[in-house]
């Protein structure tokens, strides 16, 4: 099981270059790759989407790929001077009214949008340098997996550990349920021989047990009980299934299915210790509900 988050970040220095690269991803139901850094372009874009490929399935992906490069040649200034002009024209006016006391330093003037752009020719690069930065790149995305690994392992101890707990009060459940489902038996019986009886009605022993038994089933929360062990059983086997890659969306639809037999249970006794119970098995489960939504 792996984690959607993770983190990593590593600097590396060869033949003039120096790269710094981050990664670093966050929760979303599907993958999402967005690039930042002097150092992307629509070649390094790809090396990582290959990289990525098959590797990360969901979650929305940052990568900052920073490259700082001493040999200028094998770098492609741009500088927008008709949009630089225009923004002065427009600010003139401004000083004009204001007196000068407006102004507008370089600085500021590189930092608006398009005026100011650096790319990094793939092309200049050696195939030497091109596969030192491959090797740079799939080297922190290792250790950015193995970050997501990490916390995904810790996801599962977490989850295990709720599932513990769900199954140990099912038990106390299953057994508090049929001692309340033969009281109601008991209960409804008299009632119906009380009533019958009150009215001079003559009817079999056997149709007033029909009766009663019918009235109790009602409140009977085996199926339930059966079902959120089954449910609770599947995910413990994902837990531990290394044949699937993405077990978030299965994790999160088994939780929900606990949930609503929880639910189900409690809306259909009023014993108070079954109550008792199903209130620490959905607290459980609620727990469960917020450790799946980080899985990948």
């Amino acid at each position: 099981m792996k984690s959607m988050t993770g983190f990593a970040q590593r600097r590396f220095v060869f033949n003039g270059l120096s790269l710094h690269i981050i990664i670093k991803s966050l929760n979303h139901r599907f993958l999402d790759i967005s690039f930042k850094g002097t150092g992307i372009n629509p070649t390094t874009e790809k090396l990582i989407k290959d990289i990525a490929r098959n590797r990360v399935f969901r979650g929305k992906l940052e990568v900052m790929f920073d490259i700082f490069d001493s040999d200028q040649r094998k770098c492609d200034i741009h500088f927008n001077d008709r949009l630089s002009w225009e923004i002065l024209d427009k600010l003139l006016p401004f000083k004009k009214r204001y007196k000068n006391k407006i102004g507008l330093s370089l600085d500021a003037l590189l930092k608006i949008p398009m005026i100011f752009h650096l790319d990094y020719l793939a092309e200049n690069y050696t195939q030497e340098e091109k596969d030192e930065i491959q090797r740079s790149l799939e080297s922190v995305f290792a250790d950015f997996l193995k970050s997501r690994e990490q916390e995904g392992k810790s996801i599962a101890e977490n989850i295990g550990k709720s599932i513990e707990e769900i199954e140990h009060r099912l038990g106390f459940v299953e057994k508090e349920a049929d001692q309340v489902e033969n009281e109601l038996f008991l209960k409804f019986k008299e009632k119906i021989e009380k009533y019958l009886k009150e009215f001079e009605h003559e009817v079999e022993e056997r149709r007033i047990l029909q009766e009663a038994a019918i009235l109790a089933e009602k409140s009977c929360v085996n199926e339930e009980i059966n079902r959120l062990a089954t449910h609770a059983r599947r995910l413990k086997d994902l837990l531990v299934d290394e044949t699937l890659e993405v077990k978030g969306r299965e994790a999160d639809f088994l939780a929900q299915e606990m949930q609503r037999e929880a639910h189900t249970i409690a809306s259909k006794t009023n014993s108070m210790k079954v109550h008792e119970h199903v209130l620490h098995i959905r607290r459980a489960i609620e727990k469960i509900k917020q450790q799946v939504q980080n899985v990948e």
